[in-house]
């Protein structure tokens, strides 16, 4: 998805025409206030014989549905609504949308003001809604029974990177006749593309270039009467399937069917926590195994971290997978703390440019004018220290959906569900395939499952099918010291060379230290000098008050990779690979015939950095997405950087293995 062109979205203009929301893009209404309801269920809900369809689902069953304009979302409202009332109570509805002009927060809260009756899922979308610009986004809605992924851009792009089947399409946007532009054979070729034998769609119009468009890409197309005043709109079915050949056939997917719901999930921070919680909420009964007495006693057992991305000046697959983990996570932040307010808080952050170097970065982002102020806006000293409540050594960037989470108290939360089982002081000595009972088999038998999700961080490749996977720990160190009685309190996480949280429970959280080829586990006095050194150039005032002759801290290690990027997805059968594409050895460019061989039931969700807090629940969510052979919620170029073959392959061509 990512490329050189501009990733800033132009935001829907609104006017309001007898209570009604207008496009002044496009002169047309977003629905009739009369009849918006009554039309969805027509066009779309009855056109794809949904309540029928999904009354008839077996129990665990998975249903997407795509959709090529997002709206206000009323379609999207009807059709969870319709969902929660026909479909199993353990069937799960996979919504994607693509959204070109995605309305502001404020447009939206009007326009859904209309529908009262769905004021609980409104609430959440409003609190989720994202900032404009282009990528995916995903909410989860009903204790997960719901996700929604909201792509914003243009929607033959974002279906290009949407990595999923639809089973059914809402052919929804302004008409073809006020904005051909989307109405596209590149856009026909992309529904057909994510479109299996069976699949249908409803769309209002009735128009030739959208009938022709999609007969052509092997639909069969029907009129029928319109909605309301409409003469006709257009239905139909794909009665062929469409095949595409992957240019690199080592990225496809796993396809494994398991027979049981049964998985072990090996480490319990917070990528492993996120991993065991979302198998748990989709059915799985889930093993969790973790070394130490407790979970997240690791590089997820600091007090508290920060939910923080720095954004590139132009896009990348890092900075794709931290914008929408960034939003991902705030959105479970948000919601967690409703119950807990110790879990977290998105109060805001402010990313200080406190050297010529980051000062230098920080203005050439704003020069690529990529980013909309509700993600991220400029601020001068002055302006800092009145968000922070502390006087700043400097200004630089804020980002209101930035804030903190602690994550020994997320782990836990995550980790309270009935179906998940958590064994402690259990280490993984082993992990070995009994290909006669499809089981992984863990220190000679302890431990049997046919799914086994290693979530381990640096000590991943010491389990012998994970020994290829170069991962490496990085020491670091946070202070903890007592929050001055007399000091104002710090309202927004702060980040630069380092970072500080608001307090919590008394108590200030900063750091941290960077220490390569350092395996020492114990808190050095020297560190704890250099963090105070960091915080009194970002937060002058606040460093000299506190007592750093009481400090206490920490030491946990960060696992990193060479390209920076975590690892996650299905464990690749190496001898079979290193046989099947031994060729790239002298030949970068040969083109393979299709087909991959995974070690059936072995993934992997490591790797993180110092972003796990971003990018670690995102990824749970990729990896079981895998596991079930649903929509994936992050592009495919995304999970494709992330691949734990990528390493294979580099290496193949680089003629080092």
């Amino acid at each position: 998805m990512s490329n050189q062109q501009d990733t800033r979205l132009t935001p829907a203009e609104i006017q309001w025409q007898d209570d009604t929301p207008v496009s002044v893009q496009f002169d047309d209404i977003y629905f009739n206030k009369a009849g918006g309801r009554a039309e969805t269920d027509y066009v779309f809900l009855d056109a794809n014989n949904l309540d029928s369809r999904w009354q008839s689902l077996s129990p665990g069953a998975h249903f997407s549905i795509a959709e090529t304009g997002f709206g206000t979302g009323l379609n999207f409202f009807c059709a969870r609504d319709l969902w929660l009332r026909s479909a199993p109570a353990d069937a799960r509805l996979h919504y994607f949308s693509c959204e070109k002009y995605p309305l502001s927060r404020d447009d939206l809260q009007t326009a859904l003001d209309h529908w009262p009756e769905f004021s609980d899922a409104c609430s959440v979308l409003i609190a989720g809604w994202p900032p404009a610009a282009e990528g995916f986004y995903t909410l989860l809605f009903d204790g997960g029974r719901i996700t929604l992924t909201l792509a914003f851009g243009d929607a033959a792009k974002m279906l290009a990177a949407f990595d999923g089947r639809a089973d059914a399409w809402f052919l929804d946007g302004f008409a073809p006749s006020r904005n051909p532009d989307m109405w596209s054979d590149a856009l026909f070729h992309q529904i057909a593309a994510h479109s299996v034998p069976g699949t249908t769609f409803g769309t209002f119009t009735a128009a030739g270039i959208v009938r022709r468009g999609l007969a052509e890409k092997g639909f069969e197309v029907s009129k029928r009467p319109g909605f309301g005043h409409k003469r006709d709109m257009l239905v139909g079915c794909l009665n062929e399937e469409i095949s595409e050949t992957d240019p690199a056939p080592w990225l496809a997917r796993p396809h494994t069917e398991y027979a049981e719901k049964h998985a072990i999930v090996i480490g319990a921070g917070i990528a492993g926590a996120f991993t065991a919680s979302e198998l748990a909420s989709r059915g799985w009964q889930v093993d969790l195994l973790e070394r130490h007495p407790e979970p997240a006693q690791e590089g997820s057992g600091n007090a508290q971290g920060a939910l923080y991305l720095k954004l590139p000046k132009n896009p990348t697959r890092q900075g794709e997978l931290h914008l929408q983990g960034l939003h991902f996570s705030g959105a479970l932040v948000k919601k967690l703390r409703q119950t807990d307010a110790e879990l977290g808080d998105i109060c805001g952050l402010l990313s200080l440019a406190l050297t010529p170097a980051e000062q230098k970065r920080q203005q050439q982002l704003l020069d690529s004018e990529r980013y909309p102020e509700e993600l991220v806006r400029p601020v001068n000293r002055e302006e800092a220290s009145a968000l922070a409540g502390q006087e700043t050594g400097a200004g630089g960037l804020y980002f209101p959906d930035g804030g903190w989470a602690s994550p020994p108290l997320l782990c836990r939360r995550l980790l309270e569900h009935s179906n998940i089982r958590c064994h402690y002081n259990t280490a993984v000595e082993s992990l070995a395939r009994d290909n006669s009972s499809g089981e992984w088999i863990i220190n000679g038998g302890d431990w049997r499952a046919p799914v086994v999700i290693a979530c381990t961080a640096a000590d991943t490749h010491k389990l012998e099918p994970l020994a290829f996977l170069p991962l490496k720990p990085i020491r670091g160190q946070t202070t903890q010291v007592a929050a001055p009685e007399d000091a104002r309190a710090l309202q927004k996480v702060i980040c630069g060379e380092g970072y500080v949280s608001p307090a919590l429970n008394g108590q200030y959280c900063f750091g941290a230290s960077f220490k390569l080829n350092d395996p020492d586990t114990a808190v050095r006095q020297e560190e704890h000098a250099h963090n105070h050194e960091l915080l009194t150039r970002a937060l002058p005032l606040l460093a000299a008050q506190i007592d750093m002759a009481a400090a206490s801290g920490r030491v946990a290690f960060r696992a990193t990779t060479p390209d920076y990027l975590p690892i996650v997805g299905a464990v690749p059968d190496i001898s079979w690979s290193l046989e099947r594409f031994d060729r790239l050895r002298r030949d970068a460019r040969w083109q393979f015939e299709p087909g991959m061989k995974h070690l059936p039931g072995l993934f992997v969700n490591a790797g993180h950095g110092s972003k796990g807090l971003i990018s670690g629940p995102i990824s749970a969510l990729t990896v079981v997405s895998l596991i079930e052979q649903t929509p994936l919620p992050v592009p495919r170029m995304v999970a494709d950087a992330l691949n734990p073959v990528r390493f294979l392959i580099k290496n193949l061509k680089k003629g080092t293995i």
